[in-house]
């Protein structure tokens, strides 16, 4: 009775701890809603267009630097300081931005300040919803867990957006005239707002949010007994050697450091008895050797190839393929705990950061208004406000793709890793090639592209960067393990932070050049100097013809990433059959 009360309130902690973390994931996107009241910031400090746009990039370039902040906070202190660090940050940063507004105080350099510290405060959030979660689970759904967390994330920008639009519109101006700049009162409001919803949700997420450490076994389904689960082991090669387990008569056995998930109720029980209660759950034993009763195994560092040719697999009953006691070897499954100067050495973590860096379609993303206009009838009187009308359809497919994306991409590739025994890294690979279709329908259409393909193009970046994104996580920790999580993301992450840079001054500078190509007979009552006044192919054809071009290199690195992960995959797979013939 005790058992099953602990194992019902760890159940519901972990799982308290996932919708906590969907909160945090929501406020960890306020960022993106920037777009919502720049304008407004433009009016009270009388900044021009580049500084705003130096000022939104610079919250993005914030929230990828700032993971080699947050990331070793994380591994050292774990989800409470991190989320503690969050809170803190978030109230400078926005609290900083609300009274710079209020009084018109400050320059473009104070708000550029301020604005990163709200941004390392996002990656804070982020990281910590997102690493614990993922610590409750086995890698076996890792990819469900960061897909649901991170759909959340996705939608934030709609969120924010809706918010500032429905419950802080207006005109009025501020109350307190400093200069001769003049903001709206709604904006103050909202910006007061984003101070205190992100520091206190973080603030509750810090207490209320759990890494379980020592889960306790959970009763599987019969469905669940051939689903392969994820087995731990920190060697310690200072040490070195592994010890014998008679009991269970193995000749694998493990260090003092051991993370296992099939539950081993009592030693006596028969190997059968302990498939009953299988668990997608980890447990942790410290200074207490235990065999598991898998053989997917988790091994520190490269020495898992050297280790898995003297592994020989426990000896268990294990019946014919097919049968339903059968706990097959997924070497997918593993996560391989690595250093952060192990790292580096890793020719799977290059070829990441590369495809990631390379991905293109922000620059899609970033300026479909200005894409929506070069295509509409320039001399049209219904022109304007159907640009209006078309943005905001396409801002919200791009949305509602991306989080479709991180859903579906998190829960497929659980099911096809488990089923087929296939690298997770094949559905990154598959997401940059379709990438490649809507900025080849932008680059080389021979006319103008229709409103119906640029519909296409509009999901199906949502789509594809909303996959990646997701995948990004549960990848991390496939291929560079748990212990050092945060850190391994900050490496994965931190030189992604080029991309928004890359991406709008590919697409500025093509646009500009168009533009002064252009006539200057005016175009809706407006001259071609205009920013919006530029009208046909030229304006976006020849950004994404070059966004083509490096989209190959990314698909390329794509690829070798998925080629390396298999066959690491494969080299141990034979390894294990070499030792168990």
């Amino acid at each position: 009775m005790l058992k099953r009360t602990a194992m019902v309130s760890e159940r519901t902690t972990k799982y308290a701890s996932v919708i906590i973390g969907m909160f945090v994931m929501v406020l960890s996107g306020s960022l993106f809603s920037f777009a919502s009241f720049g304008t407004d910031l433009k009016a009270r400090f009388g900044f021009n267009s580049s500084n705003i746009n130096l000022l939104s990039a610079i919250g993005d370039t914030a929230m990828y630097v700032g993971f080699l902040i947050v990331g070793p906070i994380y591994d050292r202190y774990g989800e409470r300081w991190t989320l503690i660090t969050a809170s803190v940050l978030t109230f400078l940063g926005y609290g900083g931005m609300y009274i710079a507004y209020a009084k018109a105080w400050g320059g473009l350099g104070f708000l550029m300040v301020l604005y990163c510290l709200a941004g390392i405060a996002s990656t804070a959030g982020y990281l910590a919803a997102l690493a614990a979660n993922m610590a409750n689970f086995s890698a076996a759904s890792s990819g469900t867990v960061s897909g649901l967390l991170l759909a959340f994330f996705g939608l934030s920008a709609t969120v924010f957006s809706q918010v500032k639009t429905h419950l802080f519109a207006g005109d009025d101006k501020v109350a307190i005239q400093t200069t001769a700049f003049r903001g709206s009162l709604a904006t103050q409001n909202y910006l007061l707002f984003l101070t205190i919803i992100t520091t206190a949700i973080y603030i509750i997420a810090a207490i209320f949010m759990v890494k379980i450490k020592n889960p306790l076994p959970e009763p599987a389904s019969p469905s669940e007994v051939n689903s392969p689960a994820s087995t731990t082991f920190n060697e310690d090669a200072e040490k070195g050697g592994f010890v014998e387990d008679s009991k269970l008569h193995a000749n694998l056995a493990l260090s003092r450091s051991t993370t296992f998930t099939p539950s081993i109720i009592a030693e006596d029980m028969s190997p059968i008895s302990r498939l009953e209660e299988w668990n997608h759950s980890s447990t942790t034993l410290d200074k207490e050797p235990i065999s598991p009763t898998t053989q997917d195994l988790h091994l520190q560092g490269e020495k898992i190839l050297d280790v898995a040719a003297s592994v020989q697999p426990v000896a268990t009953d294990v019946m014919t393929a097919g049968s339903a006691t059968e706990q097959p070897f997924n070497p997918y499954l593993i996560s391989t705990d690595m250093k952060p100067k192990q790292i580096l050495f890793e020719a799977t973590f290059w070829f990441f950061v590369i495809a990631q860096v390379i991905q293109q379609g922000l620059s899609y993303i970033n300026n479909v208004d200005s894409i929506i206009h070069a295509i509409l009838p320039p001399n049209d009187p219904t022109t304007a406000a159907r640009a209006v009308s078309l943005t905001g359809l396409h801002v919200t497919l791009i949305s509602i793709g991306n989080c479709i994306g991180r859903l579906a991409s998190g829960i497929i590739s659980d099911w096809i890793i488990a089923r087929y025994r296939i690298s997770r890294s094949v559905f990154f690979f598959v997401s940059e090639v379709i990438i490649l279709v809507p900025l080849l329908i932008m680059g080389f259409s021979s006319s103008l592209v229709t409103l119906p393909a640029l519909v296409v193009c509009s999901c199906l970046i949502g789509a594809t960067y909303g996959a990646t994104g997701a995948l990004f996580a549960s990848m991390t920790r496939d291929f560079f393990g748990s212990k050092y999580y945060g850190s391994a993301c900050g490496m994965v992450m931190v030189l992604n932070g080029a991309n928004p840079f890359i991406a709008n001054q590919l697409y500025g500078m093509f646009y500009d050049r168009a533009v002064e190509k252009m006539p200057l007979a005016p175009v809706n009552g407006t001259s071609n100097d205009d920013a919006a006044s530029c009208v046909g192919q030229a304006c976006y054809s020849s950004s994404f013809k070059v966004a083509s071009l490096l989209q190959l290199v990314c698909i390329v690195s794509a690829g070798l990433l998925f080629w390396a992960h298999m066959r690491k995959g494969k080299r141990l797979m034979q390894n294990m059959n070499s030792a168990s013939a």
